[in-house]
This record gives C-alpha cells, structure tokens and sequence, in this order.
C-alpha cells in the first residue's frame, strides 16, 4: 500500500504474481510387429516450461491496470530409443508355427524388426512469447475496458520417418555379412513458421438506468501469417433486472468472433518441403549399396546426399486465393432467478455459427465429362487404347496382361485377359471387393481418365480453401446451490445440435468442391450432456483445504464409415464411403464382444468404381462418454500479499474405460467385418498431476 499527498491514490495498491511450470512425461510402448516379427520401441514423451508474471497497479480509484506477460516452451519427444539405424532383416521360419501341417516355405517367412523410425513419427516444438495489456476506467455510468494481446510464436515442425535410416537385409546371412539390400534415408526434414497475433479491443459498460446495463465493445483481430486483415469483431449485450429486483436478471447478446490461425495445418500448405530422400532401389543411389557398411549410414553434410538424393516433390498443395481466417457469429438470450438465498436457476439459449471453417479440395481431380452421370458409365461406354507410344515404350494405362485394349465391366473378378480379333485385350471388374488402392483395376480406372484432370502431368492439387461452416443450438437449464459458506454444487442440463461439414481442417468433401452433401451432425455432437460440478472448504482448524470436483455425461456421439480408405470415386482422396440400403438408425456402435447383426452387414456395400457411394456422412452412433476430475488445493498464507498454493489434481481417477471412435473412420470391407463397429480407441486415461502457484 502506498500513497501520495493523502490525496486519491490512498487506497490503491500494487500486487503481482509469478506462475512457473515445469512439466514432463514420458511413455516408451512396445508396437506388435505381427506374426514372426519383434516388437520395437518407441518412446513419446512431452517437455513443457512457462513462465507467467502479472501486475495488477491500482493507478486510482477510476483506473485499474492489468498486464501479464508470459513465456511457454512446449518441446515434444516422438522418436525412436536412439539415433541408429532401424535394421529389417528378411527371414523363413521352418517350423509349423500354425500348427495345421504348414510346411510351404512361401507362408513362412516375415521380417525380423529393430527400431522404430518408420514408424512415421513427428515433433511438434513451440515457443511463445505473450503480452497482455488491460485498462479499466470508471466514470459516472460508463466502465470502459481497453487493451491488447500480443503474442509472438515460432513452431517448428520435423517428420522423423526414415530419420535416422533404414536398412533392408535379404536374409540373417546377408546381415551378418554385412550385404544390405536396400538404403532409405530422408533428411532436412524440419520446417518452420513465425507468427505474430495482434489483438486490440475496446468495451463500455453502460449503465442506462439502475436495473439496464448495456455493453457495447469492437475487437480487432490480426495475424502476420495471413494477409487477412479486415477481422473487426463487433459486439453487444444487454442485462435487465425487472422491477429493480436483484433476484431476476435477464440477459442477452450479440458478438462476432475470429478464430486463431492453425500454424500445423498452414505448415502443410505454405512451405515447400525441403525433404530429400536417398532411396537404393531407385537407379541413381544404388552404388551406394557397394559403399555403405551398416550401421554406419550418411550425414546431412554427405556430399553423396546431393549427389544421390532425390527431393521430395509428392503432390502440390496451395492456399486459395483470399484465403481468411474463420469466424463466427454468436446470440445468447436468458434469464437468472434466485428462488431462495443461496439457490437459484438460470435458462440459457445459446447459437453460434462458423464460417469460413477450413476445408480442403482436390483442385486437379478428373472432371466428369458431358454426356454421362458417373465414371463408371465412361469406363463401360467403350474400349480403351493401351498400345505401346512409340517414344517412350510405355502402355499409357496399365501393363497388366500386355494387352493392347482395356476394358472394364461391372463384375467382381479384378482382371480377365483374352482377344478381341487380333488384339489382346485386358479386362477389369469395377465390382472388385478388394479395399486396396494398389489393385491393378482402380490404377487402369485413374489412368483412363488422367486427360480430364486440368492438369493430366499432375495427380493431387489440395487446396486449402475457408468455406466450410457449422451451426450450433444449445438450451441449457442450471441450478446452483449453496450448501455453506463454504462450498456450492452446480448441476446442469444441455439439450443440443452440432451440425458442420468436416471432422477438421483439412477435410475433403466425397464430391469434390460439395460440402453440401457433407452438412451432417458434427463428430463433436452430443444431443444431451449433465454437468455436476462443486467444492467445498474445510474450517481454517482443519487445515483450510479445498476439494473441487467435476463430473460430466455425454449422450452417444455420431461417427462415420468408410471404405479402408479405398478410392472408389476416383477423385484421389481416401474417404469414401459405402453403399447402404438398410434403416440408418440401426447403425450403433458395439463391443467387441458384442457378436455382428449379420442383417445390418449385408445392409453396407463398396461402390462400383467410378461411382459414389450414398451412405451420409456420420451416420453411426457411438458410445455415450462421462468423466471425473477432482482437485485438491491448499493455501499457505505468509503475509497479507505472498502465499503458496499447491494442487493435485486426478483426471479419470478410477480409471474408467472411455470407448470413443474420435475423428476416424469406421472401416467397412469384405474382410474387416470382425471388428466392424467396434471402437478402436479408449480416452482420458487416468493422469495425476502436481502444481505450484506462488502469489506476492
């Protein structure tokens, strides 16, 4: 406490508090490598550390400044044990493993496994530097509110598959011969973005008459990262308290809101990857075969990586042009009522809208041409050219059968070969049940159509375009309660819809461009939630310490089905989905032991190549979801202005298994159906964590 002159400034003061964080964990798991293969290890883990000091400085008894600073380092670990390289060796197990007589020596064999780094694992490291600036001003019947937030982030991305290198042994011989039969190696893996996010606003709080408050308040959002600069975020709200009552309020409002730039997703669209790849079974690196001797492998200095080294070109990707940041529109209107001391109730509706949510587009997939409603019908409508160009020697659509025509026809046998007068002639079934994009048939379909692609040299042009959207209504009842002075429970009920047309920020529509076909319940959907939720202080004498606790229920969330990533409608993405002819809301998830409604299977079928698939998207239902956290807290008080404060907090206590599908797809084929609808995934798995604040 200060003052000066024994004017106004005698009741202002000064405190300040510091928050220091250090955080770690770490996970080493073993990954089956399936049968007649060694587990291998990988170890994930997560280095964090922050720093955070306030000022909270009473300038007088109108004006109020707050300001934080804050410093946070997140440094995750995705890696293998070490550094050497991963070692897959070849190898024919004589015995009869199966027990069923077993003895053809082309069933027996597999691969011995030593390390993990193509396993494909990534880091993620991030450093922020965050400023925060607030002033509070009062005067007369306005309370005025401005300030900024400025924040300075540097992420760094690195892809750590083939990291560190993998060498290929045709058999225990070889290895221990030291004869390797193939060389991977991938370097200058790492990418970085820089950004600079800039936030200002300013609000009123208006008191028009003694039970009438209205807010008014403008925010201005900006991020160096995008050249998207108009983000004013208007917004206003109201609150009447009828008759001058204290125990009713009602509330309502108005805002329009920005979202934060997501560095990872622009990472993938705006640099070009750097990465180069030394690959033995291309032409170019196999003399290195003759000069490598395991483990010793290249160094990103080699001299032998330029010459050897192939970059990484895969499939394009570009931002649209005008690219912006999403936004969303937000109305919330209800009313307060406290029916008792220490009891009330509050109704609540609540819509938020989002636009411009970030999509992704396949800009150079084949154009369907005049005259036909899928490409199945263009597939069937003829007989193809494959003769061999007389310059470069190549089949222009499959080399399968060494035929000069190419057929293809509505049966499920994958190829037929045969004559058509004196040509030989190949013929593939679009009906094939197989679910891998490597079958001969769904190549020859991509080939044939290659020319109407905009760009027939290029296969994949992903856009990343802002126009996806989604729509929320929420009515929300609560009843909180105080029990003591020194404790209160909240309950509350949530009637809800979340609609949106993508699980995230790079999802594809199954119809290029069509994210109209998508709209659907959002993954995130839940039409019911209860929330319980409270604390409660013991007596100073009893040691002053608070235990807070949450509970929170979810009804069954939607999840959607897809065809193993097969690419049936030939757009070059791998989220298609199947046929279904049955009644939708039969599709539940089940567990795994649970046995298969063998009805609702033969209800689901792969599309004819060329076509699209008419199941909706996140038409499954999956299991409801609840969770528990409980924290407890204690108070050391050295003087008026310094305390201790430690926590302990445990998420999932008891460590309930959570079933949950998340944002993957739900694979349907011929020869998955053993665990079709069956969650592969639990969350929240039981985690304590301890933490010190220090206030001065």
């Amino acid at each position: 406490n200060w003052q000066t002159r024994g004017d106004a400034f005698l009741n202002a003061n000064h405190n300040a508090f510091a928050i220091f964080t250090l955080a770690r964990n770490r996970d080493e798991r073993g990954f089956p490598g399936g049968r007649r293969t060694l587990d291998t290890l990988r170890k994930t883990g997560r280095n964090s550390q922050s720093i955070a000091v306030g000022d909270n400085f009473v300038l007088s008894p109108r004006i109020v400044s707050n300001a934080r600073f804050q410093f946070s380092r997140l440094i995750p670990a995705d890696a293998p044990p070490n550094d050497n390289p991963v070692v897959i060796i070849s190898i024919d197990d004589p015995r009869d493993v199966n027990g069923n007589g077993n003895v053809n020596p082309l069933t027996r064999h597999g691969n011995l496994t030593a390390g993990s780094s193509n396993l494909g694992g990534t880091d993620r490291r991030e450093t922020r530097y965050q400023f925060q600036q607030t002033i509070n001003y009062a005067r007369g019947s306005h309370s005025l509110r401005f300030g900024a937030d400025i924040q300075s982030i540097r992420s760094n991305f690195v892809d750590l598959s083939d990291a560190t290198g993998t060498f290929n042994f045709a058999s225990p011989a070889d290895f221990l011969a030291d004869k390797p039969s193939r060389y991977q190696h991938r370097f200058f893996t790492e990418s970085e973005l820089q950004n600079t996010y800039t936030g200002v606003f300013a609000q009123d709080d208006w008191k028009l008459r003694k039970n009438i408050t209205l807010s008014l308040g403008l925010r201005w959002d900006n991020e160096t990262i995008l050249e998207d600069r108009n983000n004013f975020g208007p917004r206003v709200s109201l609150a009447w308290s009828p008759r001058n009552s204290h125990k009713m309020v009602v509330r309502t409002g108005y805002g329009m809101f920005y979202n934060r730039a997501m560095l990872r997703t622009l990472d993938d669209f705006i640099l070009t990857s750097s990465t180069v790849a030394v690959d033995t079974n291309d032409n170019i690196a196999k003399p290195l075969l003759t000069s490598l001797q395991f483990p010793a492998v290249l160094q990103a200095n080699d001299p032998r990586i330029k010459q050897f080294g192939v970059r990484e070109a895969g499939f394009l990707r570009r931002l649209q042009s005008g690219f912006r940041i999403p936004e969303s529109y937000q109305a919330t209107f209800g009313f307060e009522r406290e029916l008792t001391r220490g009891f009330k109730v509050e109704v609540n509706y609540v819509f938020n809208r989002g636009l411009h949510l970030w999509r992704e587009v396949n800009v150079n997939a084949a154009r369907l041409p005049a005259g036909f409603s899928n490409f199945t019908e263009y597939l069937t409508s003829r007989d193809f050219d494959n003769r061999r160009d007389p310059v470069t020697g190549l089949r222009p659509i499959t080399s399968t059968g060494n035929a000069d025509l190419v057929r293809f026809n509505f049966s499920q046998t994958p190829t037929t070969t045969g004559k058509e007068g004196s040509q030989t002639l190949v013929t593939f079934g679009l009906n094939n049940p197989s679910t891998s994009n490597a079958t001969s048939g769904l190549k020859a379909a991509l080939e044939t159509i290659r020319r109407f692609r905009p760009d027939p040299n290029l296969t994949q042009i992903e856009e990343l375009q802002a126009r996806g959207n989604s729509q929320y209504h929420g009515l929300s009842f609560e009843v909180t309660r105080r029990l003591t002075t020194r404790g209160f429970i909240r309950t509350s009920y949530t009637l809800s819809q979340l609609t949106d047309d993508g699980a995230f920020n790079t999802s594809s529509p199954l119809v290029v461009g069509d994210f109209r076909r998508e709209h659907s319940l959002s993954l995130l959907d839940a039409r019911h939630r209860v929330s319980i939720s409270g604390y409660f202080q013991t007596p100073r004498k009893m040691g002053g310490a608070t235990l807070a606790a949450t509970f929170n229920a979810a009804s069954s969330r939607p999840f959607s089905i897809g065809a193993n990533g097969n690419d049936r409608n030939l757009d070059d993405i791998d989220n298609d989905r199947p046929n279904f002819v049955g009644d939708l809301d039969a599709i539940r998830w089940r567990a795994s032991s649970s046995p298969l409604n063998q009805t609702l299977a033969a209800s689901f079928s792969l599309p004819t190549i060329g076509t699209v698939g008419n199941l909706p998207r996140n038409a499954g239902r999956g299991p409801a979801s609840h969770t528990l956290n409980l924290r407890l807290s204690r108070i050391f008080q050295f003087t008026e202005s310094r305390k201790l404060e430690f926590q302990i907090e445990a998420f999932n206590p008891f460590n309930s298994t959570i079933f949950n599908f998340g944002a993957e797809y739900v694979d349907f084929g011929p020869s998955l159906l053993s665990d079709f609808l069956v969650p592969q995934r639990t969350i929240k798995p039981r985690t304590l964590r301890a933490g010190v604040k220090l206030h001065f």
